[in-house]
């Protein structure tokens, strides 16, 4: 398993985006709804920063970059949000506990309405026009078992 915020992780949550969702996942919602998120894909495009606003120090990154085309995952990798801050058209950042929540299964649409991971930068109307597919996104994210800092497992 790999830990939180580290280029292993990085890589699965990629494969993870990228083949989402599965026929379980597909089956717990309306048809309409898949319909929807398909239609959307196209527009999605550029980069989102993921962001740990309160990082344990012993950790060396606290983003994670997702370079989406068409809505797929190009790249995906880990840095410092300094270091993407500039490059990123969407920046959500949360707190360390609430990343760890949403880890271990918190809802992702509550993550989102709740202010727990928090749109920092991009253009608000823009990003939640396409609401569903960043949940979604998050849910892919939320499946990808990791490690926290600490080296315990975050979800079983």
């Amino acid at each position: 398993m790999s830990s939180f915020m580290s280029a292993a992780w990085a890589d699965e949550v990629k494969d993870r985006i990228n083949s989402w969702p599965d026929a379980e996942r597909r089956a717990t919602k309306l048809v309409d709804f898949w319909d929807w998120i398909e239609m959307v894909k196209p527009f999605v495009v550029g980069r989102l920063a993921l962001s740990v606003r309160d990082m344990p120090p012993d950790c060396e990154t606290d983003t994670l970059c997702l370079d989406l085309e068409s809505g797929s995952v190009v790249t995906a990798t880990v840095c410092n949000r300094a270091d993407t801050e500039a490059d990123a058209v969407f920046l959500m950042a949360g707190s360390y506990t609430d990343w760890m929540a949403l880890l271990d299964g918190y809802d992702v649409g509550k993550m989102v309405m709740y202010r727990k991971l928090m749109l920092e930068k991009g253009d608000t109307l823009q990003f939640f026009t396409a609401a569903f597919y960043w949940t979604e996104l998050l849910a892919a994210i939320q499946s990808v078992p990791a490690a926290a800092s600490d080296g315990k497992l975050i979800k079983v």
